[in-house]
C-alpha cells in the first residue's frame, strides 16, 4: 500500500509548480511524504490536519459539506489540501501554480489514495 501511494505523490511531485506532497492521517500521522528536505513534513502533516479539521467542523456549521478541499496562499506559495477518505493529501505549490491542473490532479490523486486506505 505505501509503495503505492508514493507513487502517487511522485506522480504529482512531477506537475510543474508542486514542491511536495503529503498523504497523512485525520490524526495528523504521516502516512507517505514526497517533500524536499527544507521542509519539515511531520509539521506539515500535523497542520494539514489540524486545518482540515477545523474546515471540515466550519463547513458543518454553516451547512456547506461535505468539504472538498482546503486552500492556504502566502506570498511565497500555496498549500493544498483534499479529503482522501482515511487520509487528507497535502500538495505544495509555488505561488503561480496552475491551480485548474493542480486540483484536477489532486482530486484523481485523492481516489487513488481513497482506495488504497481502504
Amino acid at each position: 500500500m505505501v509503495g503505492m501511494i508514493e507513487r502517487v505523490l511522485r506522480d504529482l511531485g512531477r506537475i510543474n509548480g508542486v514542491n511536495g506532497s503529503l498523504v497523512v492521517g485525520k490524526d495528523g500521522l504521516i502516512i507517505e511524504s514526497e517533500v524536499p528536505s527544507d521542509i519539515d513534513a511531520e509539521v506539515v502533516a500535523a497542520m494539514a490536519s489540524a486545518v482540515f479539521g477545523t474546515a471540515e467542523r466550519s463547513a458543518e456549521e454553516i451547512q456547506q459539506e461535505p468539504l472538498e478541499q482546503v486552500t492556504i496562499e502566502g506570498s511565497r506559495g500555496k498549500t493544498l489540501m483534499i479529503d482522501a477518505g482515511e487520509g487528507i493529501l497535502a500538495v505544495i505549490t509555488d505561488v503561480d501554480i496552475n491551480l485548474g491542473l493542480i486540483r484536477l490532479e489532486m482530486k484523481r490523486s485523492a481516489e487513488r489514495v481513497k482506495d488504497l486506505l481502504t
